[in-house]
């Protein structure tokens, strides 16, 4: 048994380090030592609660992905105010890049509307205190729609570990005590074409939004212990119930596994979207 858990980990160590894997979809972030930190998730709005502490870093920023040799290359300085330039390029770098990264979600009609009227706000600020007023209010307005709409998309892990862990098929090659995440990737779908969620082509749906902010995403796989590997796609969508006063901005209502062992293939449904969405319906947003 022993002989047989140190041969699936070698052959598992063999194809992350050799390539047999696909290529890896790191999320892209503005820390260049930042990737596929699942447990850290960017600067921006997250709708998961993660612990998360402080980090201080020298006046070269953030740790490089190389280790650099060469010791005269290390940088150090008591100039105040590039340490303060640091210290908000360390703060506020990735959550900028998030937000410009996702920009385009943010070209919809009423977002349109703010910005303008904030800029008309801005002119008139000389003549009244009315404008001044409107001018902050409307500017704050607009700020934070557009970080809204760049936020990184994040998932529940833990329903996605216990569905996983729960399942007739995958619990036989998957335990908590052996699985290893290789890869992760989420991101928004592009354009309000899904023939799922036709709510979002009304007017006023197309008014607010520049998609159906549904994601499609994936998880990676594999278990030191059969030496199973699996592809875990998904697919989330906005839902509310007023009912019992419950929302979830990334609801699972798709997924399906590829899974692969011993040279077989095998395609498992576990979530349904014909079956979740006989019963939920998308939630559009209007704000």
């Amino acid at each position: 048994s022993n002989m047989l858990t140190s041969y699936h980990a070698k052959r598992f160590t063999k194809c992350i380090t050799t390539g047999d894997v696909a290529r890896r979809l790191f999320r892209k972030n503005a820390k260049p030592g930042y990737y596929n930190l699942r447990f850290l998730p960017s600067q921006g709005l997250d709708n998961n609660y993660v612990n998360f502490y402080g980090k201080w870093y020298g006046p070269g920023g953030t740790e490089q992905i190389k280790t650099d040799r060469n010791p005269n290359n290390f940088k150090f300085t008591n100039n105040l105010f590039d340490i303060e330039r640091g210290e908000w390029r360390n703060r506020a770098s990735d959550y900028v890049y998030q937000i410009f990264k996702r920009l385009h979600r943010s070209n919809d009609a009423w977002t349109r509307v703010l910005v303008g009227y904030t800029s008309f706000c801005f002119l008139m600020a000389h003549q009244a205190l009315f404008w001044k007023v409107h001018l902050f209010c409307f500017g704050c307005f607009t700020l934070a729609r557009i970080r809204d709409r760049g936020a990184e998309p994040t998932i529940d892990e833990v329903f996605v570990l216990d569905t996983i862990f729960q399942h007739d098929v995958l619990k036989k090659y998957f335990t908590p005590q052996t699985y290893h995440v290789i890869d992760y990737n989420q991101e928004f779908d592009k354009g309000r074409d899904n023939a799922f969620f036709p709510e979002y082509r009304t007017t006023v749906a197309k008014f607010f939004n520049t998609d159906c902010n549904t994601t499609t995403g994936f998880y990676k796989f594999g278990d030191v212990e059969t030496g199973a590997m699996m592809t875990l796609h998904f697919r989330t969508m906005p839902f509310a119930n007023n009912k019992f006063n419950f929302s979830e901005p990334f609801f699972v209502y798709d997924m399906w596994a590829e899974l692969t062992h011993n040279g077989k293939l095998q395609n498992i449904r576990i979530i349904k979207a014909e079956e979740v969405l006989r019963t939920k319906r998308i939630f559009v947003t209007w704000h």
